[in-house]
């Protein structure tokens, strides 16, 4: 998992039927210390409702979609698992 900032959105006219009616959007990791992009925005499929500006949880992984969502055919990398009200961070947290 890794924290993100949903930067756009995807448009796509044909889409797998694991995403449903999901939206996908285009992801910036980001430093959770900092909030500063680091690393390759990524596409990511929407569970959460989340929309562009918002602070993000994104699951990223094999299988990670058909185990948390339990999606029999889940062709789908990184998926938006939550928005981020805030992160508090202690010395040494990493």
């Amino acid at each position: 998992m890794y924290v993100a900032k949903v930067i756009g959105k995807v448009v796509s006219v044909a889409k797998h039927s694991a995403y449903g009616s999901r939206k996908l959007l285009l992801v910036q990791p980001v430093d959770p210390h900092t909030m500063e992009p680091h690393g390759k925005s990524t596409i990511a499929v929407d569970y959460v409702g989340a929309g562009e500006g918002d602070i993000v949880m994104v699951g990223a992984g094999p299988g990670v979609a058909r185990e948390v969502f339990k999606l029999d055919c889940a062709p789908i990398r990184e998926l938006i698992m939550g928005i981020i009200d805030r992160v508090d961070l202690t010395k040494g947290a990493e």
